[in-house]
């Protein structure tokens, strides 16, 4: 049986390694790399959802600054998660622009607007607290649809 320079290459050093691991002892200046073991975590994919997302769906400068304006100031003032905010803008050359705000798909302002900057900051200001107010309510709802009263057994 002939082997070539790398066959007997590899075979020597496989036996070098097993050999040198079988012979190792662990002492105390022996460095120890130990990785750690992560205990395992179930995860609902319910809590993989990216919740609370402001779409920017604009066009001109002046919906950009109504949109940066509005997405700097927004906090919810809720416990609600599963909501999106979308702005659009539909461009109206020579009256200035028409800006729309939905939260989920419910469309809660649509109002046209022109490129004054105090003007913007006066409808950011308003928008938010128009969609503060329409989740308080949306909250105050579920919570009274989730009552004993409302629940029941299904038979009539």
């Amino acid at each position: 049986m002939k082997f070539d320079f790398m066959s007997m290459f590899l075979i020597i050093s496989v036996s070098f390694i097993t050999s040198l691991n079988a012979q190792t002892e662990v002492g105390e200046d022996t460095l120890q790399i130990k990785t750690p073991q992560a205990p395992e975590v179930a995860i609902d994919p319910l809590d993989l959802e990216i919740d609370e997302m402001v779409f920017d769906e604009t066009i001109t400068k002046v919906g950009r600054d109504f949109y940066d304006e509005f997405f700097t100031n927004w906090n919810n003032p809720t416990s609600i998660k599963d909501f999106s905010i979308t702005i659009k803008e539909r461009p109206m050359p020579g009256i200035g622009t028409q800006i729309r705000v939905f939260i989920d798909e419910y469309e809660i302002l649509t109002q046209f607007i022109r490129p004054k900057q105090e003007q913007i900051e006066m409808l950011a200001g308003y928008t938010i607290g128009l969609a503060n107010q329409y989740l308080l309510n949306y909250q105050e709802i579920q919570a009274q649809l989730q009552n004993d009263d409302q629940s029941g057994t299904g038979i009539f």
